[in-house]
């Protein structure tokens, strides 16, 4: 009796130590790799890293004619401005809707509309040209920061914003949908991703 006694204790014991081995592990494992609950919080925080993300982009060239002055060999300056300009778009994720329901699993996340962020001139790209197609010194056509001010509003002007926002806003569900793709095969989580029309 006494030696089933003592294989019985010997039996519980060793069964106590794996199970501290296991559930301690994981509990350690818990401890220095913690996964967060998912929470309309969390979610937020994560697309918060991201804030600004720009998603479409355009690189397009113009020419602006310039008249000023009436006289000619006296006041008259005419020359055409060459540029190159890139014009940024994409989402304020800061801004965006996100509910999460952790009983259905779903992640339903609502983008604000997209908006122009940039519209920039490269300095380097600008050539002057008089009546005859010669290049003139930018310093003939006046000062460079009110010929980059001058490129930039004819950038923007030129810029097709209907369609460089309508792409920012494709790109970034999938931006997004993409994002989250892990967390739904690996939670089993349902996510939905909606966009917000620009304003026209």
């Amino acid at each position: 009796m006494g030696k089933t006694v003592k294989v019985i204790i010997g039996v519980v014991i060793i069964v106590a130590c794996v199970a501290t081995g296991v559930f301690g592990r994981s509990i350690i494992d818990g401890f220095l790799n913690p996964h967060p609950t998912l929470t309309n919080t969390v979610v937020a925080k994560q697309l918060e890293k991201i804030q600004d993300l720009t998603t479409a982009k355009e690189t397009d060239f113009g020419f602006e004619k310039y008249d000023e002055g009436g006289v000619a060999f006296i006041n008259k300056k005419s020359f055409t401005m060459f540029y190159s300009y890139e014009a940024r778009a994409g989402i304020d994720l800061g801004k965006a809707d996100i509910s999460v329901d952790n009983e259905k699993k779903t992640i339903d996340i609502t983008l604000p509309a997209p908006t122009i962020q940039s519209v920039s001139v490269n300095p380097d790209t600008l050539q002057f040209f008089d009546q005859q197609s010669s290049i003139l010194n930018s310093s003939d056509v006046g000062d460079a920061a009110t010929a980059l001010q001058d490129a930039k509003k004819s950038a923007e002007k030129k810029l097709n914003k209907g369609e460089l926002l309508t792409t920012a806003n494709e790109q970034a569900k999938d931006v997004i949908e993409r994002m989250y793709s892990p967390i739904a095969e690996t939670d089993g989580y349902t996510v939905d991703v909606t966009t917000t029309d620009p304003k026209s």
